[in-house]
This record gives structure tokens, sequence and C-alpha cells, in this order.
């Protein structure tokens, strides 16, 4: 597809000394350029062919992505990065030495009038530019570069400061910067060094915590202090070789391995040690690149982690998350972290957490529920929901089960009780739902609306194993799609991309549930990856041997901007293995193929 991306505007002259005619030309988003009528007659007129995906096997070029920036409306930043492509048309710094980046714009051809500007961008690596930096970019150069992308203020498509590097110039990938590491992405298999995180959150806006979670590793250079008795937390500084600089990066307020709280027996650190960083990072004060304080961990010492059993961490690693609200609830490690705070006195305020139950409960005569939550299954780190009732204080009814593995939300004041259980206050603790649903209440009739399918695993999907959520990849032929870890989660620290196709149907699929005769409740929250129309069909499909039977789906759901739950309900008429699904449908005149988002299923027998 091809489309015309520049008005002529202005002016034709003719010089007197050269007799030459010359033509203003003003492109799209208000870049200019100068050339003769000559040259305008050769050409006939200008074209911007939009080409490729974004990809970095298949970069945009500078037309398709300001086609797509564009599209995300003014001052909203891409969530995901793009790779694009094009030449340099002109450097506007090559080099700034206060901060360390460039900024340039490129085109796809020398008359293209659709320009796209690298703005304040980093170089190889996401390293900073310096003065001893070997290669730079001129007029000319066939540049690819990396990041997210925004339309600012509705009249720029830029790269977002600070967040877009340098991939190749000419074709070379490799030189430049201080120590980098071209390809470090921040994920746990390859973590940023010491120095590119230390750049990356230099660049960012000061006093703002990022949404994102990087993984960072470095040696110890110097240590603030191993042990804070009042937080449980240490603070240090790391570089790439252990050295003391002026360029250190600080793990401020950081847990311990297994985002523990760091206790005087816990094996310490020292200077030299090599650690990798868990957690989110802020450019404190606008002068120190940090972690936000409680808000990361040591995930690995001297290449030990938590899950290798050392430092007594043991279980999941889980990031605190959440704001206590009843919006955004606290998961379990963050009402931990919150309680420790706290101490052994009450807090005033009331908040909301939200897990799954560690085992099942009965409630008993005393009409209230005491019951223990994590964050995922087998995870160490517990919150105890203490005595806690219904709504406005109403008794529970007796006999009304709270299984194991539902999902429950809790309200109440928060504390460490005898310094060493984080638990809500006595008589301040409401149950607010389980599994979606508000528990029975005494008095009421029926079998108690908690009662659920617990073989549906890791509906939260905080677990992964070899780049799969447990317990969401079918041993049949009913999972089609390909699935990625997102850290954009309804709940918790994580959520699953279902990728889409745009000429086939693509299913996500639980494992095999064996589930008894009676109608069930299959409900997940989703959303689109994008701006652009998607949609999700809920349903399950029995499978037999291995062979999978008919599927069974309910209502296509158009999907909008933000989370939105879906509730399927289903009846089996006798005892039946069955995958549940989540179709992703292919584009048509109603959806668009895009990938969506999926979180926090729960299935619940009615």
């Amino acid at each position: 597809m091809k489309k015309y991306l520049f008005t002529i505007v202005a002016l034709f002259c003719t010089t007197l000394l050269f007799a030459q005619e010359y033509m203003v030309v003003e492109g799209s988003n208000g870049e200019t350029a100068i050339f003769d009528i000559s040259t305008i007659r050769q050409i006939s007129f200008i074209q911007d062919e939009l080409k490729g995906s974004g990809t970095e096997a298949d970069p945009f070029n500078v037309a398709a992505a300001v086609e797509y920036i564009k599209g995300l409306g003014a001052d909203t930043p891409s969530e995901n990065e793009l790779f694009i492509t094009g030449y340099v048309r002109t450097v506007r710094e090559a080099f700034n030495v206060q901060y360390g980046n460039a900024q340039f714009t490129m085109a796809d051809t020398e008359y293209s009038m659709t320009t796209l500007t690298f703005y304040r961008g980093l170089y190889f690596g996401n390293e900073m530019y310096s003065d001893a930096t070997a290669l730079n970019v001129n007029v000319g150069d066939k540049v690819v570069v990396r990041g997210k992308v925004v339309y600012y203020r509705g009249t720029t498509p830029e790269t977002v400061q600070g967040q877009a590097c340098i991939v190749s110039i000419n074709g070379q990938t490799e030189g430049g910067g201080t120590g980098g590491e071209t390809g470090s992405t921040g994920t746990a298999t390859n973590p940023l060094t010491a120095s590119q995180a230390y750049n990356i959150v230099a660049a960012m806006e000061g006093g703002v915590t990022s949404e994102e979670v990087y993984y960072i590793k470095g040696k110890i250079s110097s240590i603030r202090y191993t042990f804070s008795a009042q937080y449980g937390t240490a603070t240090f500084n790391i570089t790439d070789d252990g050295t003391e600089s002026d360029k250190q990066f600080m793990a401020y307020g950081c847990y311990y391995l297994g985002n523990k709280a760091w206790e005087d027996g816990n094996t310490q650190i020292a200077i030299g040690d090599n650690v990798i960083l868990c957690g989110k990072v802020i450019n404190y004060n606008g002068n120190t690149p940090e972690t936000a304080n409680k808000q990361a961990y040591i995930y690995s010492l001297n290449g030990a982690t938590a899950e290798s059993g050392q430092g007594g961490g043991g279980g999941q690693t889980i990031i605190p998350a959440g704001t206590g609200t009843q919006a955004d609830p606290f998961n379990v490690a963050a009402a931990v972290a919150k309680c420790k705070e706290a101490g052994t006195t009450a807090t005033t305020e009331v908040f909301y957490v939200k897990g799954i139950v560690n085992a099942e409960y009965t409630v008993d005569s005393y009409k209230n529920a005491t019951f223990d939550m994590v964050d995922t299954e087998g995870a160490s780190e517990k919150f105890k929901a203490y005595r806690v009732k219904g709504a406005d204080g109403q008794a529970l009814k007796e006999g009304y089960k709270i299984p194991k593995g539902a999902t429950v939300i809790v309200s109440g004041k928060l504390m460490n009780y005898n310094g060493n259980t984080p638990e809500t206050a006595q008589n301040s603790g409401t149950l607010i739902s389980v599994n979606g649903q508000a528990p029975q209440l005494d008095g009421e009739e029926g079998g108690g609306g908690g009662e659920a399918a617990t073989s549906l695993t890791n509906g939260n999907f905080e677990t992964w194993a070899n780049n799969l959520p447990t317990g969401w990849k079918s041993a049949s032929t009913a999972s089609s799609a390909t699935l990625e870890q997102s850290t954009d989660a309804h709940g918790g620290n994580y959520a699953c991309i279902v990728k889409g196709n745009t000429t086939a149907n693509k299913r996500l699929a639980s494992q095999e549930i064996k589930l008894a005769a009676g109608s069930y409740n299959f409900s997940f929250w989703v959303k689109p990856t994008s701006e652009n129309i998607a949609q999700v069909r809920p349903g399950y499909v029995p499978v037999v041997d291995g062979a999978v039977g008919n599927y069974t789906y309910g209502d296509y759901t158009t999907l909008s901007a933000g989370w939105q739950q879906i509730s399927y309900d289903f009846t089996l008429d006798a005892e039946t293995t069955v995958c549940l699904i989540v179709m992703n449908p292919k584009s048509s005149n109603y959806s668009s193929g895009e990938d969506v988002i999926v979180d926090d299923a729960t299935l619940t027998k009615k």
C-alpha cells in the first residue's frame, strides 16, 4: 500500500544570479525541504511506501513508523519497543555532553517528506554517547534504531527520550559505549549491566518509578548498610567491575534473596560479590539512578538464587505490586512489606489484599475465617487473613468452604503480629470475594459460592517455566497460540500474551482437567495490546485419550482499551476431561487478529 504524505505549500522563485527555479515542500509532520524544479520534474512526485512490521527481523520503514505513531494519539507512548530503519536526514545533535545522548531525523529516501526524530536517544547497547565514541552518525547514513515511540504533542513523531538506542549504522552493530553489551534487554536471561542500567535510568524523568521490572547485574562496589532492622532492607552500589566510580548504580532499600526481608542471620554481602538485582527503578531527585525503595530484591548472589535454597529464601520470587486500594489491591508480597513497615501496631488505614488460598478452610461456629494467602502455589511468603467476616461485619455461614487455590480479596488494617506474622488486625478484616463472588453469609441458603474446581493451575499466570505459563499448555492439539509473558498484569506481576494471527484462529488452552458432572463458570480478565480492535471467545473442548472432540464456545466479546472480565457458563452431563479455551479469532471485519493479554482466570463450580 502506498501513501502520499506530503503537501506542496509554497513557493516558486528564481534567483537572478543563477536563473535557477526552486520549490519549498512541507511534509505532513512540519518538516520542510528545498528542491530545484528540475529535480522535481525528474521525480514527478514523492511516494512513501509503508513497509515492515516493527520487529527486529522486519523493521518499520520511517513512513510505516510515522503512520503507527500517529495512530497512538497525542503524547501516548507505545507499550512495546519498535525497530525502525531509515536514512539520516539531519543531525541536530551528534553528541550532547550533559546528557550523553544524540538527536537526528530519519527519512526513507533523499526526497521523502515524512521524517521521524530520534530524540535524545542512546548509543549501542543503550549506552550513553561519549566524546570517546568511535562511530557516530552523519547525514546519509543508513541506521536501525530500537525503542518506544510517541506522537509528541500530536505534531512530532519521535522516539521517547532515553528509551531508544542505535542498533546499527551502515550495517555495523558493534562499537561505541563504555562497557556496553549490545543486545542486553534487562530480562533474567539477559540482564542489563550496571553501566547500562545507570545510563537508562539517568535518562528517565526524575522521581518517576518505572512500570517495568528490570534485571541488573554487577559487582558490589560499596555498601551503605547490609541490614535495616526497621525495614528489613539493604542499600549498596554496584558497577560492572566492582570499582567505585561516579556512575555507580544504587540498590536502594533492596530486599534479600527470594524477595525476603533481611535478617541478622542472613548471609551478608561483601564488596566484590556478584549480584543480579530484580525490580523497578527510579532516577531519584533526577540525579541518582537506583532501584525503587522496597520494590527490588537480590535475584542471585554469587550465582545462588532463592530457588537453589541459598540464603533461606525458598519458594517463588515475587515483586511487590499494587497500591492497596480496592481498584488496585496489594499482592501478598506488597501486603507483607506493608505489615513489616507497620510493625506490631496496626495501620490506621484499611488496605485491600489479593492472593490465592494456601489451604482449604471451612467456616466454623465462630462464623469468621482465618487462612493463609500466597501469590503463587508453593510460594513461601504468606499473608494471614485473620478472623475475617463478610461485608459490614456480617457473620459468614457455618460450613462455608473456602477452597485451596481460590482467588480471594480481603481488606483490613495491617500489622506484623508479634513481629513475625503479617496479617489483618483482629476485628478489622473483611472477606470481599472468593473466585470473584461474595462469600456466603449466615442465614443465606445454598451450597456456597466459593466452591471451586481447584485443579485450575496458575490461573493468575504468575508461575512460568521454559517461557510458558505453568498449567496453560495442553498435551492435546487444543493449544495453538504462541504465548509470551507480560508484566502488564491485571493482578500480581505477570499475565499471558496470546499472540494473534491474521489467517487462523489461535487458542490459549489450559492443561487437561477432569471435572465432575455439573455446572461451571469459567472467567478471566483480558485486554488488547494495542488500540486496534480485538476479540476473544471463551469455551472448552473435551479430550479423550489425547484427542480433542468438538469445541464449545460462548459469545464473541469485542475488547476495549482497558481490562474487562469475560464470564462463561457451561454444564457437563458426566465426568469429563476438558481443556478450557480462550480463542483469539483471526482477522475479519470485526477482529484484527492482534495480540491480547489474559490474566486472573478462575473456574468455579456453581
